[in-house]
This record gives C-alpha cells, structure tokens and sequence, in this order.
C-alpha cells in the first residue's frame, strides 16, 4: 500500500509519515493534505507530489505505479489550487480490502523486521510458508492470525482457490457468489452447525471482544467451505445438471431444486444442509439458483445478471458489520445498525406503505393473488405487488418473511389466475370435500371443473410447488391418471352453441348479441358469441368455426359496433314486416 511504502521511506529518514507527507506536499511553507492518517487508511498523491516521491526514494516512477495499486488509482482533492497535494481515505468505497504482511516474510524480505501492510485478494490471505492468515481489522494495521493444526486446510483452500481462478473466467465472481452464501450460513448461526464454532474456538481471540472477533474471524473460518462452494457454482456441467433438474421451472423455494441441495451438502461436507436449505426462499444461494435456472440465463444478460449479487445479500464492509453486530435490540435480536449500501430510505419507506396495504388485503380477501390493476383504496397496490415480485429474488430476507407471513404463495412462479382458479378448488373442496376425478369432477362447478381436469391432463408438467398444492386437495398424480373430463368435449360445446345460434337467428334476424343478458333458453349466448368473436379476430384466416357462423348471419362479428348492426338488422325486419302487411291489403 501506498502508505505502508511511504511510512517505511519516512522510517528511513528518522522522520513520522505526517512529517514526511508534509515535505512532500508543502506549497508555500503550508501543507497541502487532506483528511487524517489513520492505521488503515490509504493515501492518494497528484502528479508533483509523485515525482517528489520518485525523487526521494530514488526508484523510477514506472516501479512505483507497478508496485503500489493505488499510485494513480485518483486524483486526491486538494487545499490549494496548484502544488504537491496528498489525501488521506479510509472508506471501503476508496479503499481496497488489504492486509499486512506476514511478519517473518517481510523481516526475510527488508533484513529486519518491520510493519507492512498490502493489497490482498480473497486468494492472499494465506501464507502457507509460515501458516498464517492475513486478517484485515479497520482501525489497526491488521492482524497476523497463527492457522491452528498446521493450517492445512486453509493452504489447500488457497490452491484450490487459485487453481479456480486459472481455469474459470467466471472464478472471481463465483467466490463473490460463495462469501455471500457462506456469510449468510456464518450469521444465521444454526444449531446443528459444529464445524465453525470449533475452528472459531481453536483460533483464539487474543482478549479481543468476542462480537468483534466473531466479526472478523468469519472470512478466515469459513474460507474452505467458501472457496468449495465457488467451485461448484462456477462449474458449467453443475449448472447444466440445475438447468435440467429444474425442468424449465423457475424455482419457489430451494426445495425445488434437490441437484443443488444434494451438491452444496456434498461439497461443504455437511449432509444435513439438504434438510437445513429446502425451504430457503431468499438469500444469495436462492437469487443465484432462480437466476440460473430462469429462460433468460441462456443470454449474455442473463449471464451476467446470475454472478451480480443484490446489494441486499452483498457482503458489507467491515466497518459497516462491527457496527451492525455490536448494536442489539430488544430480545436479543440483533439490530440492522446503518443501511445496507445500495439501499436508500426511498425504498424503505415504499416497502413499508405497501407492507401495510397487503395487511389490510388479506384480512379482507385472505391472500395476496392480484392482479396487477388492483387498488387498495387509493393506492395502486397491485401494481406495488408486481414490482416487488419482479426482483423477489433480490430482496432482504426480512422482506421476504414479513410477505410470506401474509401470504405463502405471494409469489408464485406461475400466473396469478391459476393460483385464484386453485384458491376456488380450495375452497370448494374445504366444503364438500376432495374432487373426484375419475367420476369428472361432479358436483362442482362447471369453470372450476374444467379447470381441474385441465391441471390433471398436463399434470406432468406442472411446477412441483403447484403438484403438491393439488395434492393437498386431493388431486394426487394417481388420481389425475383417472380423470375423466367435467363436460363434454371443445367440439361438441360448439356445436350445442351453434344450434342456439341458430335457433336465435330465427327468432331475431341477427347474432349481433353480446354480454351476459343475452340467454336463450338458459344458454348464456352472448357470453359464448364474445369468445367465438375474440378467438376469429386472433386467427389469421377464417376457421371452421367462424365459417359455421357465416352461415347462419354472415354479420354476426362486424367491423363495427354491434348496435349500429343490431339497430340496421331490427329496422330491416320491421321493413320486410311492413312489405309484408302492405301486399296482404
């Protein structure tokens, strides 16, 4: 690190860093430096304040901007308009994750010891010459962590970790992907896990607080299962092998998707994640999995959208955690402390309103199944419900239990009018008991017959979410096996509605008829001569169908409004009728 090189020149000198950077960057007898040194911090020097750097170490600036990251990684502001200027950050935004150096190499390297720090990648962390782990702490130079039993699983850690990023485009993101997932295992702190708290234990504190070092140990004690979970994921046949398990389903919950279980209980060597991950409906291993298993992950976006992390699962900086971690609320519940970066008030609020509204939604209808125009007095609360069920997959957790407590199914990966058509078989089948499907489905209504047998035809294809929800009614895959049809077939309802037409057309000279008031000895024919009219002007070309109803009134789906052909077809009976009263006289 820039800092760590400059507070060893100053070493070198006899001189403090402050010291230093204020001859570096004097204009005018006045220091032209920014910000406060600080243990972790990074300094930011423009092109005077470089040279004089160049000049003092006596090392060609080109060594420099290869040795030190952050030589020309910004232009730091500055208290004077021209000159030599320097600044100091300390952010996570401005500063990279870093680390010191292991002590005996560093002392090997200069010929005495010294303080070091640097730049690491999540692969650096290890020393595997002398066991430790580079432990990156805000507020201090870091921490020098002795590996417990040898620290060999950490050292193969590595090399797998850094064989994964050779052979892997997709490695860097993929142990993004893998720090987030493990990170969410790490907190949720789950009591059948021995594993972390054992090596969290074996490692030591040093006096530290324990909610600090909890904190801080995490990466370190989850690194191995971290680095063999971003080995599954970004392996193309696993994915291939999800893609086909889900069979073209987006998933509900993780459950549905028992090739990914069985592979992440395998590869972290704990079988009972299978059962511990099954009803996981959000967090960074569901998004990825909805994302990889989802049509639009065949394209380049979709690509790129399944290793993006929502901000909501991101990993936060550590500062941002200590403080987070060390805040707990009432009962013992840990408070959320400052706001997830990448969320805004805005969003929080927004959510908040609209949590309320589907309260008061499903005390009065009791679920959360809505169309999209839906209002809830005067706030569009469908419209609200379709955007957040857009990113589902990218919410906070918390966001996700506050819905499903309200609603199970807020967010089902399938229509909404299939969920309201099953709610209706629901309800009917809490009254009068299972349908029976081998007897067509009788006694209930014709629609929601209809719809059964049509859920049992194509059973098969159904989401494994929605085959266990007809299961729960009594519609199993055996019984649809058996199912026979709730009426009669697509042709013969035509034809039933066609000899009506007929009879109509008799009677009035005209089938421009349209809506539910129109019944003609109980048949509802202007409901059935809307959907023959919707279905002509889909087709391309006329059908059978419309061709049958041409010749019964070759104006009974006109260009124009059926009033107009209505009132024309009324006034031309009363003429013929006229005709016919005159030649009679």
């Amino acid at each position: 690190m820039t800092q760590s090189f400059l507070s060893r020149v100053a070493a070198r000198y006899g001189v403090g860093l402050r010291d230093l950077l204020a001859a570096i960057a004097e204009v005018g007898g006045l220091s032209n430096i920014v910000g406060q040194t600080r243990l972790d911090s990074e300094v930011y020097l423009n092109r005077q304040a470089r040279d004089r750097v160049s000049q003092l170490c006596r090392v060609p600036e080109r060594h420099l901007r290869r040795a030190l990251p952050a030589w020309v990684q910004e232009e730091p502001r500055k208290r004077f308009a021209s000159g030599p200027a320097a600044q100091f950050h300390h952010t996570a935004e401005k500063v990279v994750p870093w680390g010191p150096a292991c002590p005996e190499c560093a002392a090997r390297s200069a010929g005495r010891a010294e303080g070091v720090r640097l730049y690491l990648e999540p692969q650096q962390r290890v020393c595997a010459l002398h066991r430790r782990w580079l432990m990156q702490a805000p507020g201090t130079a870091g921490r020098v962590v002795r590996l417990p039993a040898g620290g060999e699983q950490w050292v193969q850690a590595q090399r797998r970790h850094a064989r994964l990023l050779r052979r892997s485009s997709l490695g860097v993101e993929a142990f993004e992907v893998a720090a987030a997932v493990t990170a969410s295992w790490w907190w949720q702190a789950w009591s059948r896990e021995h594993v972390w708290p054992s090596r969290l234990r074996s490692l030591g504190s040093g006096g530290m607080d324990p909610k600090v070092w909890r904190v801080l140990a995490r990466e370190l004690v989850t690194y191995p299962e971290t680095v063999a979970l971003a080995t599954l994921l970004a392996d193309d046949r696993f994915q291939q092998c999800l893609i086909a398990d889900a069979r073209g389903h987006a998933p509900y919950r993780l459950a549905d998707l028992p090739v990914l279980l069985s592979a992440v209980a395998r590869c972290v060597g704990r079988p009972w994640y299978r059962e511990q991950l099954a009803s996981e409906m959000s967090g960074p291993l569901f998004a990825w999995a909805y994302q990889c298993v989802r049509p639009p992950r065949r394209t380049g976006h979709g690509e790129q959208a399944m290793w993006a992390v929502a901000p909501a699962h991101r990993l936060r900086p550590l500062v941002d955690e200590l403080a987070a971690r060390m805040s707990v609320g009432a009962g013992g519940q840990t408070a959320e402390g400052k706001r997830r970066r990448g969320l805004n008030r805005q969003s929080d609020e927004s959510f908040t309103a609209g949590l309320a509204h589907a309260g008061r939604y499903v005390r009065e209808h009791g679920n959360l199944a809505v169309q999209k125009d839906t209002m809830v007095g005067s706030f569009r609360f469908g419209e609200w419900l379709h955007n957040v069920q857009t990113r589902a997959w990218a919410l906070p957790p918390d966001r996700v239990r506050a819905l499903t407590v309200l609603d199970p199914w807020w967010n089902v990966p399938w229509s909404v009018q299939w969920q309201r058509s099953y709610y209706r078989a629901r309800d009917h089948a809490a009254v009068d008991g299972p349908p029976d499907a081998a007897a067509g489905f009788a006694g209930t209504a014709v629609l929601n017959g209809e719809w059964l047998y049509l859920q049992c035809t194509q059973y098969d294809a159904l989401h494994p979410e929605q085959q266990r929800l007809l299961a729960d009614i009594g519609v199993t895959a055996e019984a649809a096996g058996t199912a026979r049809p709730r009426r009669a077939s697509m042709r013969a309802r035509f034809e039933t509605g066609l000899e009506h037409a007929r009879a109509y057309f008799a009677e009035h000279g005209h089938l421009a008829v349209s809506g539910k008031g129109t019944v003609h000895e109980g048949y509802p024919l202007g409901t059935w001569l809307v959907a023959q009219r919707s279905k002509a002007q889909r087709a391309a070309r006329p059908t059978d169908r419309s061709r049958a109803l041409d010749a019964v009134d070759p104006w009974w789906n006109p260009p124009w409004p059926l009033k107009w052909q209505r009132t024309f077809a009324q006034i031309r009976r009363l003429g013929r009728f006229l005709r016919i009263t005159l030649r009679t006289r």
